[in-house]
């Protein structure tokens, strides 16, 4: 009888080139230098996009409670970050990046409330902080601190009106360079792919 488990047919090299490979590509794992699998392709999920973006919202009154404890206008110039990051969290949780079409318009429309509502949060919360800070009786709500209020809200302008200009500006930029990303983006996915034949 003729032992065939030494055999140097086709099928053996296969196997035994197929060991090789793989054992090579763990080794390139290992040191950093490729993978063996492709990283899983993340399902796209609208829904999913739009519950992460509104962690933007606890994200963006953290940023004005820190910063405004130092001045109303340190917390107001946090505010235009709500855009970044609504768009990074739409980004992530929808599993498509740029965003276009309705998620540009979710994510854009969650950044840009957020960051409104810090603007006009941010006023209020500082000013109150000093105002507790220099002895001052009574609740935000109260009449004391109202009357507090209006008086620095008008001797007081410049602090006001020029963060605000600022801060829109930068907003306004950083929506043109998300939706010039999106249209990038756009009409990469849209260009047509080689053709065959």
């Amino acid at each position: 009888m003729i032992d065939m488990s030494h055999n140097r047919g086709p099928e053996n090299y296969a196997t035994a080139k197929g060991l090789q490979l793989e054992g090579e590509a763990a080794i390139a794992a290992a040191r950093g230098e490729g993978r063996i699998l492709a990283p899983p392709v993340k399902p796209y999920s609208f829904r999913r996009g739009v519950l992460f973006a509104l962690l933007t919202a606890p994200i963006g009154a953290a940023l004005v409670a820190i910063f405004g404890l130092n001045s109303p206008i340190a917390a107001v110039a946090t505010t235009p970050f709500a855009i970044v990051i609504a768009f990074g969290l739409f980004a992530y949780g929808s599993g498509r990046s740029p965003v276009v079409g309705r998620n540009y318009v979710a994510a854009s429309g969650i950044g840009i409330i957020t960051m409104i509502v810090g603007i006009i949060v941010s006023y209020p919360y500082s000013v109150f902080l000093s105002y507790v800070y220099a002895d001052g009786a009574g609740s935000i709500a109260g009449s004391a601190y109202a009357t507090h209020f209006t008086t620095w809200i008008s001797s007081n302008g410049n602090q006001i009106f020029i963060p605000i200009g600022v801060v829109v500006v930068v907003a306004a930029v950083m929506l043109w360079r998300k939706a010039r990303a999106a249209r990038a983006g756009a009409a990469d996915s849209a260009a047509p792919g080689p053709q065959l034949g």
